[in-house]
């Protein structure tokens, strides 16, 4: 048995692809882990937070050309810092909600005509969420959870699911926007 390279092209979209199964491969691990517990969710999520990590970067390396790339990943920045900081991942609707919206947004302000930039919002948020974890454990001198948050199992699949749905809308108006324009 022989494996191929691992080959990152903006140009290529296996690349950026990949990513995604690795961001819902993780996001299914860390669902998993929260409907065991004990144990064996204690030795799942690290695995799932580790491949969501990876995959967040190679997702960022092999995103596919869009028309404002500054534009878009400020905008998948800020919205991964803010939905870390103010949306709790408890509630289904709250999730898919805020996810769709940040999605999109990062969508438009890319000018991503495939809508893979959306992903980056999920990608970012579980960083963003480790460190505000972590930087509250250590000002409350308590310890970091190990296990899974106390959420439905479903919620870290729905963060990818919503922002990638929305952001494949956003890419076809922009599409469908760039038909009806005439050429400069």
């Amino acid at each position: 048995m022989t494996m191929k390279q691992l080959r990152l092209s903006r140009n290529d979209s296996r690349s950026w692809r990949t990513a995604a199964a690795g961001l819902v491969l993780a996001a299914a691990i860390v669902g998993l882990a929260i409907v065991i517990g004990g144990t064996t969710a204690r030795l799942l999520n690290p695995i799932g937070a580790i491949l969501w990590l990876l995959s967040a970067v190679l997702l960022g390396l092999s995103l596919p050309p869009a028309q404002r790339q500054l534009w878009g990943w400020a905008a998948a920045i800020a919205g991964g810092f803010i939905l870390g900081a103010l949306v709790r991942p408890s509630g289904l609707v709250e999730v898919v909600v805020w996810f769709a919206l940040a999605g999109a947004v990062v969508v438009f302000a890319a000018v991503d005509r495939v809508g893979a930039w959306a992903l980056l919002v999920p990608a970012i948020y579980l960083p963003v969420h480790l460190l505000i974890g972590i930087g509250r454990a250590i000002l409350r001198n308590g310890g970091v959870r190990t296990d899974p948050p106390p959420t439905a199992a479903i919620v870290p699949l729905a963060m990818l699911l919503a922002a990638l749905a929305a952001g494949a809308l956003a890419a076809a108006v922009i599409r469908r926007r760039r038909e009806l324009l005439p050429a400069p």
